[in-house]
């Protein structure tokens, strides 16, 4: 059945992803502790620019080839061909950039650092496009065990690094690694032998195209804002900055996103029967929300604590960031799906059409609130403008299938309300740190964590069960969570 499979590939790719991205960040506490906050800067500042460049090039060949009701050996090719042009020129223009930026900010050690980053995109332009047939068939098995031992290896080679030199270089290892290992464990799983063809280019570039724009778009005004609080003011804020963001989004896009990737290919089946489009886009919109927004909220009222345990004295101006920033990026749950349905229906314009809109509210917003307040007022205008997408997202999800805003919030409002409960324990649970030892302030966290999660499933179960048990991500776990019981232990408990 098309449900369990995207529940079971739902569940499995956000587990890899979390336990990815976890080690991911729990690298980077790690070397922080060796660098000054203009270190990570400066790292940042070539980390942004193939951000950019990866965007300005995006060619999304596989939601393309998902797209397609037949994959033949000739889009295959083609396929491979684009993502290995892409990387390859992405490649190029890192080196080229590399001096220039170098002379930008004053900084010598910018141009190996470019340079060498150059790599990710080059490896990652090589992987075997057969793994597209997983995809296809809703199966995200291998690459999320694929993606899993990737960042094992690279979270493994960076902490080796970072304890023997205390270089900066410990951070290119979590972007250098994964591509290598990704791409060479993807010819284990998906055998192709490269074949450089541009039979089929005008098909999929066709589809990819509006992709492409839409995802550069998103990418200027989500990574942008790196180089302006850069330029503006300096590379130590641009440090906290990109610390505090990195902690306060990353474990919620580690989850969202494989929900979301799962619900793309999964509504493309469905997009003729609009009833059934409708419920699983709002069944899926309110299964992210649920799973996303008690993350932020307790890294919002966490943040100190998390801070002076896991980076030090000399981070504590990120926690604002986090504060300000978490609470922002649980309400951008509801704008996550909007891609994998609009995608489903063949809309891509409406997807650069709105990240056109959000980046000229996001980059204005955030070099006045830089030039204004400093580091808050950037921040603050970073949380404005994701407010403001967010909003977008559901008046785009209104026009183009027909879901109002009532319907949108009728399916989330209990996680909301759960999330409003959960808040109130931990902000009570705040006076237990008083900052004495390493293992208590722990152990205070990990209780505080445990109740807090206690307090918000109860919380959602029991608004469920209030409201009439309606459809929704309750639901639909539920009945998930049902059919891995055994049937002989059913009838028996019966």
């Amino acid at each position: 059945m098309l449900a369990n499979k995207v529940f079971r590939s739902s569940a499995i790719f956000a587990s890899a992803r979390l336990i990815g991205r976890g080690l991911d960040i729990l690298a980077a506490l790690v070397i922080a502790r060796f660098l000054t906050p203009a270190d990570f800067g400066m790292v940042m500042i070539a980390l942004a620019t193939l951000m950019v460049l990866e965007a300005a090039t995006e060619l999304p060949i596989v939601d393309a080839l998902i797209r397609e009701k037949e994959v033949r050996p000739g889009d295959v090719d083609t396929g491979f061909t684009l993502s290995f042009l892409r990387g390859t020129i992405i490649a190029s223009i890192m080196l080229a950039l590399s001096v220039p930026i170098s002379i930008l900010y004053d900084d010598p050690r910018l141009v190996l650092l470019i340079a060498l980053l150059g790599l990710a995109p080059f490896l990652t332009g090589l992987r075997s496009p057969m793994m597209v047939m997983f995809a296809r068939e809703v199966n995200y098995v291998p690459t999320a065990t694929i993606d899993l031992i990737a960042r094992i290896a690279s979270f493994a080679t960076a902490i080796v690094i970072a304890w023997q030199t205390g270089s900066y270089f410990s951070l290119l290892v979590v972007s250098i690694m994964p591509p290598l290992v990704i791409t060479s464990l993807t010819y284990l799983w998906a055998p192709y032998r490269p074949r450089l063809s541009l039979e089929n280019w005008s098909r999929l570039l066709s589809f990819a195209g509006w992709m492409s724009i839409s995802r550069a778009l998103a990418t200027m005004s989500q990574e942008g804002d790196r180089f302006l609080i850069g330029g503006v003011l300096g590379k130590a804020p641009l440090g906290f900055f990109s610390m505090g963001r990195s902690v306060a989004t990353t474990a919620s896009w580690a989850i969202g996103m494989p929900l979301v990737s799962v619900m793309y290919p999964s509504l493309v089946k469905i997009r003729e029967n609009t009833a059934r489009l409708q419920q699983s886009y709002l069944r899926g919109q309110s299964m992210v929300a649920a799973a996303i927004m008690p993350i932020s909220v307790f890294l919002m009222l966490m943040a100190e604590p998390l801070v002076r345990l896991g980076l030090g004295e000399q981070w504590l101006e990120v926690v604002p960031v986090i504060q300000i920033l978490a609470p922002a990026s649980a309400l951008a749950t509801l704008a996550m799906p909007t891609q994998a349905l609009l995608l489903a229906l063949e809309k891509p314009r409406q997807l650069a059409k709105r990240e056109m809109l959000a980046a000229l509210v996001a980059i204005p917003a955030v070099v006045l609130g830089a030039m204004t307040f400093g580091l808050i007022g950037a921040v603050i205008g970073r949380a404005l403008a994701n407010l403001f997408h967010t909003a977008l997202s559901m008046e785009i999800i209104v026009r183009v299938a027909g879901i109002s805003w009532r319907r949108q919030f009728l399916f989330v409002w209990r996680s909301i309300a759960a999330n409003g409960a959960m808040a109130l324990f931990l902000f009570e649970s705040l006076s237990w740190f008083r900052y004495s030892s390493i293992a208590g302030e722990l152990a205070a966290i990990a209780l505080a964590g445990i109740g807090g999660l206690a307090i918000y499933g109860v919380t959602h179960i029991v608004l469920w069960i209030l409201s009439g048990r309606p459809a929704g991500a309750e639901e639909f776990i539920i009945e998930r969570l049902s059919t891995l019981v055994p049937p002989r232990l059913a009838r028996s408990s019966n």
